[in-house]
């Protein structure tokens, strides 16, 4: 039987079960076919059954069937959120399709050592700064990992082997991790956004930036150097600077739609950070800015069917719908009966604190595909709670969002899975994958016992 047959059968006995209870908590009838539902998506993501996006339809088609209004159950895809997700998409892809991605990676190259303490510390740069202006990391993740895969085989280094294996996992991490240090990122900013905005708290990109843009430098230093000091590669005579300058000679001059599209992308990035002063909401600032991109043919007509992943998209407007949802019916409620008695004894203590909720991130991660339903559960179980214990929520999500980032397994991590269709599974083991990414836990944890200190610094905790 394959996996997909398994994953449906499972889906449905698992829905079948949590349906014919008498009930679940405090739970109304239709809280508790919700959450059936929920739980339907969750198994078929995780085996894989559809894809993403096309699952989120499916759920929310069957939430609406159970009689969840469509305003709520749709709810998602008319908010802030999504909206600002499908401009920052087009963003990465702007810069992609014009080259400037490329060309920013490239130079940042030819500025470090040719060692492999310089190449891995380039790629975090290189994260970094395209972070600013490809929040998606799917975008980042086909631009940086490809590069990384190309320069492992200029060089010459033995496939799987340590070197290659350092190189091209530390590049994938530092396609995604450097999104968080910032609400517009990755992925998971918009839909941060929206869980403020159902818990109706406040949020701004600088103070978003102030909570977790140290931490998040920090955590990716910490990363790199911990991932040089575990895999120790051999040296690698053939290692230079010629790769990268090659590919700067094939980029050629820099033409006007680059230069266009990092004004376009500059000033939105500067808009949002100023949002406090001028008041424009973010989503309409960066309709504007693709507005701009479209009138000044940097982006065409054939792109907006194709500029983006629409089924991601898809999933994440169902994910924001299905918090919605989840709030509207009680069901953090319900998560937050269990989850609360969990972290109690910790909670006054930040640094267990950490500790216990980096393990059940951990844990629930191995069930959560993607991380969402993950950073909502907690968020919402928690923020109350914590909050009356002097933890704010930028706090918590700085807590709940850095182990989400797990890879033990492919299917916990997406950009893991592009990783290695673009290294063709050649660069690493299953064993260096798994190394990494317990190494990549720990460092999380002692990150954010660091973090735990400048917060307290700065005055947030």
């Amino acid at each position: 039987m394959s996996k997909q047959a398994i994953g449906t059968i499972a889906a449905l006995v698992l829905a079948s079960v949590i349906q014919l209870q008498p009930s679940i908590g405090q739970l109304a009838p239709i809280g508790q076919s919700a959450l059936a539902i929920i739980a339907l998506a969750v198994v078929l993501w995780v085996t894989d059954v559809l894809n993403v996006g096309i699952t989120a339809i499916l759920a929310l088609g069957l939430l609406i069937i159970a009689g969840v209004p469509s305003g709520v159950a749709l709810g998602g895809f008319a908010g802030g959120p999504f909206w600002i997700l499908v401009c920052v998409l087009f963003f990465g892809t702007a810069m992609d399709k014009t080259g400037l991605a490329r060309r920013i990676s490239y130079r940042i190259l030819l500025t470090f050592p040719p060692t492999y303490a310089g190449i891995v510390f380039a790629f975090m740069l290189i994260g970094f700064v395209l972070t600013l202006g490809v929040p998606s990391m799917t975008v980042r993740t086909a631009i940086m990992v490809p590069i990384a895969f190309a320069l492992v085989q200029a060089v010459g280094l033995p496939l799987p082997g340590r070197g290659a294996s350092l190189i091209v996992l530390t590049s994938f991490e530092m396609a995604v991790l450097p999104g968080c240090a910032i609400l517009t990122g990755s992925l998971f900013g918009p839909y941060i956004i929206g869980l403020f905005q159902t818990a109706e708290l406040p949020l701004t990109w600088l103070g978003y930036a102030q909570v977790l843009a140290l931490p998040t430098v920090l955590w990716c230093t910490f990363v790199v150097v911990a991932n040089l000091v575990v895999m120790r590669p051999p040296p690698a005579s053939g290692m230079s600077r010629e790769v990268a300058r090659d590919e700067l000679q094939r980029l050629g001059v820099m033409g006007r739609a680059e230069l266009l599209t990092a004004l376009i992308v500059a000033t939105a990035i500067v808009c949002w950070a100023v949002q406090a002063w001028h008041g424009i909401p973010a989503e309409a600032i960066g309709m504007v800015a693709l507005a701009a991109l479209f009138a000044t043919s940097v982006l065409g007509p054939s792109d907006i069917g194709t500029g983006i992943p629409w089924a991601l998209a898809i999933f994440v407007g169902g994910m924001l719908s299905v918090t919605t949802v989840m709030n509207t019916y009680e069901i953090n409620a319900w998560m937050g009966s269990y989850i609360v008695p969990t972290v109690r004894p910790f909670v006054d203590n930040p640094l267990l604190l950490v500790v216990a909720l980096s393990i059940a991130v951990g844990v629930m991660r191995f069930v959560d595909p993607i991380g969402f339903i993950t950073i909502a559960a907690f968020f919402f179980a928690l923020v109350g709670f914590v909050a009356d214990r002097g933890i704010p929520p930028l706090v918590l999500i700085g807590i709940v969002l850095l182990p989400v980032h797990i890879f033990w397994f492919n299917y916990q991590n997406i950009w893991l899975v592009m990783t290695e269709g673009i290294s063709r599974k050649t660069a690493y083991t299953d064993a260096d994958r798994f190394k990494l990414a317990s190494v990549f836990f720990g460092v999380t944890i002692v990150t954010l016992w660091v973090s735990v200190a400048y917060w307290r610094l700065i005055g947030v905790l």
